[in-house]
This record gives structure tokens, C-alpha cells and sequence, in this order.
């Protein structure tokens, strides 16, 4: 399998939507060139990370905009004030109508990618539908990570009761420690879809699910936190040999890693999916 490659880039750790699209309007260091004459068949849908919107993935989305590729960055059920209001099946329909929207408007080769909680589902929709390529950016959030036992007995007992349907004060939890995050507008139907280790989130059987065939850029921040370090190098190491995979770990936190992966994106994205070798 390839080896991993590296950049020096790094970030400061920030709050989330507002920090995100400062901290993603960094300056990139590849040289500009002309759009492909093909750049246009390329469609991407790039998803935003847990509590936030698709416009937190805007300086990402204008840089591979820059390329002649088409992008699409939808508002998914799992950010922004309405989070886990509606259940996985409801994401995944917007992110597939994303795909469909992009080949009605003549894309051809379709890149599913992603952030955070948005690189996790993108990997999630791999086994959902015919794509070209794969891009995970610091993925994380398997339901499987969390302890969330006493959220989940109260989301059933409310579902018992006729309330699965009504928001409830139901909370998310950190993949490393014990911090809990209240939701606002979460209803336990829903949260169970998300929340369920045995559920559609579970971090091991979406990763396994990616098929065979699919490359991959997986990207690991040098500083993300060490619990998910570990298991993206558990991922890295049981996805399916390709010879174009690609592990890269920019020198940066969590919340750096879509900006400081930007340029490695788009080389790998020229090599695999602009201009891919014959398989």
C-alpha cells in the first residue's frame, strides 16, 4: 500500500462554523494552472462536519471550484440548528440527490468527500451509490466511538410512548472523554438512527463496506485527537489494497485539516479522477 505522505502546514484549534471558514480561507501554495478540458465532467459532493452547514465548506469547495470541477455542499441533518431532527435514511437522500443534481448537469465521474462527521458519512454513501473516488478528511463520529447508553434508553423509552417524533432533550457525546453536547431539536426516532452502535454509524462496518475498486484519500491530521489517530490508521490498514490510496497527514489539529489538505486534494483528484490510469 502506498506510504503517507506530509506537509508542513499547520492551525490553530478554533470554534466551529465561524473558525472554520477562517481558518479554511488560508492561502494555498499550488500553482494555479488552466481547467482540464474534462474538468466539468467531475462532480463533487463535500460534506460539512457535525454542527455545522454546508457553508462552513465554502474556501474548500471555491478552491476545487477553481479546477473547473463542479461542487455541491448540502446542508445535511446532522448540523446547523436542526441537528439529528431527522434520521440517517433523510441524510442520506439529500447527499444522493446532491449526486444526481450533479449528472444532470453533465458530471460523469462523481467524488463523494467530506469532513469530520461529513468524511465518515461520505464513506457511508461509498457503498450507496456508483462513485469515482472517495475523500475522507479527518473522519470521525462512529456511533460505536460514544457512550451514549443512558441517551439511547431514553430516546426507546420515549419512542415507547408515542414521542419519537417530538424534539426531546437528548444529548451527543465527545469520541474521547466524557463531554456531552445538549441538542436542541434532536427527536429520539432520529437520534437513534445516528446514535445506535449497532446502527447504520457504526465506525467499522461503514468502513468495511467501502468497496473494493473505490480509491481513497484519507487524511489524518498529525494533531487530531489521539483516539481517532488510532483508528484511522486501523481504517488505513484495512481498506482494500489500491494502488492509488493515498494516506496524508498534514501537520495540523482537527479543524485545520480541510484547508492544509486542499492542494494534496487536488493533485490527487488530477491523478485519480481528472485524468485516472487505466485499472
Amino acid at each position: 500500500m502506498p506510504q503517507p505522505s506530509d506537509d508542513p502546514v499547520s492551525a490553530p484549534r478554533r470554534s466551529l462554523t465561524l473558525a472554520l471558514l477562517s481558518l479554511f480561507a488560508r492561502p494555498g501554495a499550488a500553482t494555479p494552472r488552466p481547467p482540464a478540458a474534462n474538468a466539468g465532467e467531475i462532480g463533487i459532493v463535500l460534506l460539512h462536519g457535525i454542527g455545522a452547514t454546508g457553508e462552513s465548506m465554502a474556501p474548500l469547495a471555491a478552491k476545487l471550484r477553481a479546477q473547473g470541477w463542479q461542487v455541491v455542499t448540502p446542508d445535511m441533518p446532522y448540523g446547523g440548528p436542526r441537528a439529528f431532527s431527522q434520521p440517517v435514511a433523510e441524510a442520506e437522500r439529500i447527499a444522493l440527490d446532491a449526486v444526481e443534481q450533479l449528472r444532470k448537469n453533465g458530471a460523469k465521474r462523481i467524488v463523494l468527500a467530506g469532513f469530520s462527521l461529513g468524511g465518515f458519512f461520505a464513506a457511508h454513501l461509498a457503498s450507496r451509490t456508483r462513485a469515482d473516488a472517495l475523500v475522507a478528511i479527518a473522519p470521525n463520529g462512529g456511533a460505536d466511538m460514544k457512550k451514549l447508553d443512558d441517551q439511547l434508553r431514553q430516546a426507546h423509552a420515549l419512542i415507547a410512548q408515542g414521542a419519537g417524533n417530538q424534539p426531546a432533550k437528548l444529548q451527543d457525546g465527545a469520541v474521547v472523554g466524557n463531554d456531552r453536547y445538549d441538542l436542541a431539536a434532536a427527536t429520539p426516532s432520529a437520534y437513534v438512527t445516528w446514535f445506535d452502535p449497532q446502527g447504520a454509524m457504526n465506525w467499522k462496518a461503514v468502513w468495511s463496506q467501502v468497496p473494493a475498486g473505490l480509491p481513497v484519500l484519507l487524511v489524518v491530521p498529525r494533531r487530531d485527537l489521539e483516539n481517532l489517530r488510532r483508528v484511522k490508521d486501523e481504517l488505513w490498514a484495512g481498506l482494500p489494497p489500491d494502488p492509488q490510496h493515498r494516506l496524508y497527514e498534514p501537520r495540523t489539529d482537527h479543524l485545520g485539516a480541510p484547508m492544509a489538505s486542499a492542494d494534496e486534494m487536488v493533485r490527487w483528484l488530477r491523478e485519480t479522477v481528472e485524468a485516472p490510469p487505466n485499472r
